[in-house]
């Protein structure tokens, strides 16, 4: 490869990690995860980049299996009345938790088996890819044995029919 190019990719390597520190800074300021939703249009993405995305949409899936709310999340910024008005969302959550744990636990469940289904297919497309991969390598086996062939067959063919020999 060329020396120009080497140092190219090498200058952008650099300034992908320079960016990330960038982001992982304005993170650690905000002291929690920044979820913008970008459009991504999958059909632009490497075949790199579409592994690591669908391992990301994967863990993402995973990490949300179970949507019960946890009454130690209910906060307020009231100052004055924000402590009652925790107390009365969490003492209706305990109220209501036995029906709303129902519905939800189905629907942890689908969630689950949702999130072992997309891995397993994930898995059976990487076995298949490998299986595409060592085909492609056989065919290319075979069209080079019968490009030999096809040589020797047309070297017969030439020798059966010069003058002379029967």
């Amino acid at each position: 490869m060329d020396e120009q190019i080497v140092n190219e990719i090498n200058r952008l390597k650099e300034e992908i990690y320079k960016q990330k520190e960038n982001i992982s800074d304005v993170k650690h300021l905000v002291k929690r995860e920044i979820d913008r939703d970008f459009p991504m249009d999958l059909w632009e993405l490497s075949e790199r980049e579409l592994d690591n995305e669908m391992g990301n949409r994967l863990s993402f899936l995973n990490d949300d299996i179970d949507i019960r709310p946890d009454p130690k999340t209910i906060t307020s910024h009231r100052r004055i009345l924000g402590k009652p008005i925790v107390l009365i969302k969490r003492l209706f959550m305990k109220l209501t938790g036995f029906y709303t744990n129902t519905l939800l636990e189905k629907q942890k469940q689908f969630n689950a088996q949702l999130v072992a289904f997309h891995l397993a297919s994930f898995i059976r497309f990487r076995h298949n890819e490998q299986k595409i991969k060592e085909i492609e390598e056989k065919l290319k086996t075979f069209e080079e044995d019968q490009e030999l062939l096809l040589e020797q067959l047309e070297k017969l063919k030439n020798e059966t029919n010069k003058p002379g020999t029967n």
